[in-house]
């Protein structure tokens, strides 16, 4: 074994347990608030559904800015520490202004946003409740998942682990306490869900934020070092992230209307989509956890002048997402009977079609963990956001989300045929962007000339 294998397996330890255990832990929050929530019936779970696709947006539009890490990590890798805290200034600031202008928003328009994918009217009432709630938690997250994606772009994951860690035993403990009227309080059914993630989110960025101050850790910024960063470097990060920024809008949007076109075909139809969606981010957690490493490695050695490091990374990164892939979908296949009886108050109908919505899901499982290593971790560790906006353009608008609205609204199709045509996204998406992998040209030096 030479130096560079065993470079590449002790950076592999150091960065994928930790990401995987946090991947790990924010995906039990959404599953327990699910499996909490599935108590009250299929209704709850559509309207966790329902502003869980706001939530994705307004998510998904933050990861483009926290594309900046690209960034901090080829500047971390520099050792120029100066602009890595001009990186992590303007990250914070955009997030602050993204998030301020959402929950403004989705604060004046609550009705209208529910009424998308619920057509009920109790239902909408209790999802206005929910969601005037979580709006909160819009703003709260926004701040500390700042923080968190810049401790994990050099590395740094151990602390937002920990802290996570403490949030989930207080959101679980909260969760049971709220919803069901527990240990003195209330019953606030699916409001006490929303009232838990509020406070656990509150408690974790209090405890992230003090850490890193208290103990000048990283990423301490002042208002000061924020206001001093001058036009010309915010030009030429932003001309890099704003086609990031594109690319998630693009696809979250399209995954909204993914959701829309599941709550035409019923509430059963959108519960069913939601459980899937909650367990293809569980089975999703391992490739997470490599793709991580990916863009924090290969940014690493792409910082570095000439180095064709990278390369070797890469074809290593993929072969283990190949073979992941794989063990992972044999693996839904053997546990998809057992997996419904989690939810004991779902109905019939939900379960019979979440059971053939999770074989489809296991059948295209590669699919998922090559694009998840190739666009979130290889891609956008060289800044190759123009190709990956591309991407999403064709896939996601021009192919599957044409295939969904045609099968729900032209030919009324089963929700298992059009859950097939919104997981051909995966398939055409891991066709094209192989070429795209294979010709190198998403591998770039952001930071040569900076």
């Amino acid at each position: 074994m030479n130096a560079l294998d065993m470079q590449f397996r002790k950076d592999m330890k150091r960065l994928v347990i930790p990401s995987i255990l946090q991947m790990l832990l924010g995906n039990s929050f959404s599953l327990i608030n699910t499996l909490m929530v599935g108590g009250l019936g299929d209704t709850a779970i559509a309207i966790t559904a329902a502003v869980g696709q706001i939530s994705f947006i307004l998510g998904m539009l933050l990861t483009a800015i926290y594309g900046i890490s690209a960034y901090i990590t080829q500047f971390f890798g520099k050792e120029d520490f100066m602009n890595v805290k001009k990186s992590f200034g303007l990250m914070l600031i955009s997030s602050l202004i993204l998030s301020s202008i959402v929950f403004m928003l989705v604060s004046m328009f609550k009705g209208p946003l529910i009424s998308l994918f619920i057509k009920d009217e109790a239902a909408i009432a209790y999802g206005i409740h929910y969601l005037s709630v979580i709006a909160f938690v819009f703003l709260i997250n926004a701040i500390k998942d700042v923080y968190s994606n810049a401790l994990g772009s050099i590395g740094k994951v151990k602390l937002t682990l920990i802290v996570g860690i403490m949030a989930m035993f207080v959101n679980i403990l909260l969760d049971y306490a709220l919803i069901y009227g527990k240990f003195g309080f209330p019953r606030y059914g699916i409001v006490g869900a929303a009232w838990s993630s509020l406070v656990s989110s509150m408690l974790s960025a209090i405890i992230l934020l003090g850490y890193v101050y208290w103990n000048k850790y990283y990423f301490n910024v002042t208002l000061t070092e924020i206001l001093s960063i001058r036009w010309p470097f915010i030009r030429e990060i932003y001309r890099t992230t704003l086609p990031l920024l594109f690319h998630e809008g693009l696809w979250s949007v399209g995954n909204m209307l993914y959701a829309i076109a599941f709550g035409h075909l019923g509430v059963a139809a959108l519960a069913t989509y939601q459980l899937a969606l909650t367990f293809n981010g569980y089975f999703m957690i391992g490739i997470f956890g490599f793709a991580y490493a990916a863009r924090v490695m290969i940014g690493e050695k792409l910082s570095q002048v000439d180095s064709g490091e990278y390369l070797i990374y890469a074809r290593k990164f993929t072969r283990i997402a190949l073979y992941s892939g794989v063990i992972v979908g044999a693996l839904i296949l053997l546990l998809n009977p057992y997996i419904v009886y989690l939810f004991p108050n779902i109905s019939v109908a939900v379960q019979t079609s979440f059971r053939n919505v999770m074989v489809i899901q296991a059948v295209v499982m590669i699919m998922f963990f090559l694009n998840n290593l190739w666009i979130v971790g290889m891609f956008r560790a060289g800044g190759d956001n123009l190709y990956t906006m591309k991407l999403i353009l064709v896939t996601t608008w021009l192919i599957a989300l044409p295939l969904v609205f045609a099968g729900v609204y032209i030919f009324h199709l089963s929700v298992e045929i059009v859950y097939m045509m919104f997981v051909f996204e995966e398939v055409a998406k891991a066709g094209i962007g192989y070429f795209r992998y294979r010709s190198n040209k998403w591998a770039r030096n952001l930071v040569r000339n900076m």
